[in-house]
């Protein structure tokens, strides 16, 4: 069997360092989707590395969210592309003479996470660059093995988007998977969604499965929690199969009306049985396990922006070693959260009631 490893972080802090040795270390090539860059003190180091790669002739080429990353500076992004360094923005603010298609393509954001070094070393998950989101714990996950293909068309594909000269990216849209990694393959897949298609989404499909399939555990992490009708209507069925859901959200999240509505939205998931968990410190991860069959870590959170509208990528694996690690780290986050019992929901009173509506009506944007 070809070398394969992995490897998962659990803080921004621990990913991020292991994501600057990496570069540090490419040789060849570097491919990065990152939807908040920011060149502070956090993210200015990054900066000064991709340049040193880029004049030593690695190839290094950038896709960031014109939003997520509004705080990249001029001087960045000057001092970037001196070094030789290919950076594009994803659906830019500018406004362009095809005015509606424009203010169209302002919803719809890179919110992928995905770094792809030497085509053979891949980090991927929630992870942002800055700051801002040191004292978080995250969920990012490192693959080193030959099965990069999938990413680095679907890196192609969005450069090309972003307007990036299709001829820089034509030996990556032709990238393919050799025979010996089929049995490599079969127990893991990347999944890459795209707002092309509005009416579906590959992320939200690969929850609902999973929950819908699940005969005694599903453990959902999510920063934001907007579930549907759909998610409620198969944790019923879920709950008279026997299944034990657990739901895992910040107590505080990073803005406030966020607040608002995970207390909401919280308050429903509980009275339908769900197994609320608030972690103390701010957890920016989105991952999900089902039974000790199937794990998946992404980028995409559980709302209808990012199943919608938002590009989004992760990694959906059923090899048992993964998963297993990937439920013991739920296990450990269990164990430090508060458990919402009914006594202590986020909101109460008329202030309570006022939260939960703004919650409800603000859900649906987000």
């Amino acid at each position: 069997m070809p070398d394969f490893s992995y490897k998962f972080y659990r803080t921004t802090t621990d990913a991020l360092q292991a994501m600057h040795e990496a570069i540090l270390g490419a040789r060849q090539s570097i491919y990065w989707e990152i939807y908040a860059l920011i060149d502070d003190s956090v993210g200015g180091p990054f900066v000064d590395i991709l340049c040193e790669k880029a004049r030593s002739g690695v190839e290094v080429k950038i896709i960031v969210d014109a939003i997520g990353s509004f705080d990249l500076s001029r001087l960045a992004i000057s001092r970037l592309r001196g070094a030789g360094v290919d950076v594009v923005y994803y659906n830019t603010l500018s406004p362009r003479l095809a005015l509606f298609h424009w203010a169209r393509s302002l919803g719809h954001r890179n919110h992928r996470k995905v770094l792809v070094i030497d085509r053979e070393i891949v980090f991927i998950g929630g992870v942002n660059v800055g700051k801002i989101y040191t004292t978080w714990h995250d969920l990012h996950l490192r693959i080193v093995g030959k099965v990069t293909a999938p990413l680095l068309r679907s890196f192609a594909r969005a450069y090309i988007h972003c307007g990036g000269d299709r001829k820089k990216v034509r030996h990556l849209l032709h990238s393919r998977l050799s025979t010996e990694w089929e049995e490599i393959k079969s127990r893991f897949k990347f999944i890459l969604q795209s707002p092309v298609n509005l009416n579906y989404s590959r992320s939200r499909k690969i929850f609902l499965d999973a929950l819908s399939k699940s005969e005694k555990k599903f453990n959902l992490l999510t920063p934001y929690f907007v579930p549907d009708k759909k998610f409620f209507y198969l944790a019923d069925e879920a709950k008279e199969r026997g299944v034990v859901i657990d739901l895992f959200l910040p107590f505080r999240p990073d803005h406030k009306f966020i607040d608002w509505v995970g207390g909401f939205y919280s308050k429903i998931a509980h009275k339908h049985g769900v197994n609320v968990y608030l972690s103390h410190i701010m957890n920016h991860g989105k991952a999900m396990t089902a039974d000790q069959s199937v794990g998946f870590v992404g980028s995409a959170n559980f709302t209808p922006r990012s199943f919608f509208n938002n590009e989004e990528a992760g990694v959906l694996f059923t090899d048992s070693l993964m998963v297993e690690e990937l439920n013991l780290i739920f296990d450990d986050w269990r164990n430090t959260s508060l458990t919402l019992d009914g006594s202590n929901y986020l909101h109460f009173g008329l202030s309570g009631k006022i939260k939960d509506w703004l919650g409800k009506f603000l859900g649906g944007l987000i």
